[in-house]
């Protein structure tokens, strides 16, 4: 079961930590979440990600990166969901990486298999507060139906009515 009120502080804690036009969109808010951690943050088109996977946060030495597969349509969705897993804190899914990089070719779909996390898996609760982070970050930033459309003040405003 997903901890709302983790997931609830993680997307205040991003809009907090947003400076200005930031505070508008996807991208800015993913500029917010970089500066904060110290770590540069690429957002690309991922062609060599594996059928069925909508996107993927790889965590390099240096950078991190979130990739979207280019048939997905709801980008900034995928985008989110991906940032909501780097700020939560999860550890990132490096297992995929070396049981490649190990095993020999013709076990690398039985690997793949194996190692699979999707948003469907009611076993996998890093995806599923990902989901739902996701999802609370996108509607507070296109939240348009408020009076004050300011998507920070928005964010303070929930978390004070709850």
């Amino acid at each position: 079961m997903t901890d709302n009120s983790t997931v609830a502080r993680a997307v205040d804690r991003l809009f907090r930590i947003a400076e200005g036009d930031e505070l508008r969109s996807l991208t800015g808010l993913a500029e917010a979440l970089a500066r904060d951690r110290g770590r540069p943050l690429i957002i690309s088109e991922g062609p060599d990600l594996p059928a069925r996977v909508f996107g993927q946060w790889c965590r390099h030495a240096d950078h991190d990166e979130v990739k979207f597969a280019s048939w997905v349509h709801a980008r900034e969705r995928t985008i989110a969901h991906e940032l909501g897993h780097i700020a939560l804190g999860h550890i990132g899914r490096p297992a995929i990486d070396l049981a490649i990089e190990a095993l020999p070719p013709e076990s690398h779909d039985l690997a793949l298999l194996m190692l699979q996390r999707d948003c469907d898996d009611t076993r996998s609760q890093e995806e599923a507060d990902a989901e739902a982070f996701g999802n609370l970050l996108l509607r507070r930033l296109r939240g348009g139906r408020h009076i004050n459309r300011s998507p920070g003040i928005r964010s303070r405003l929930d978390e004070a009515f709850g």
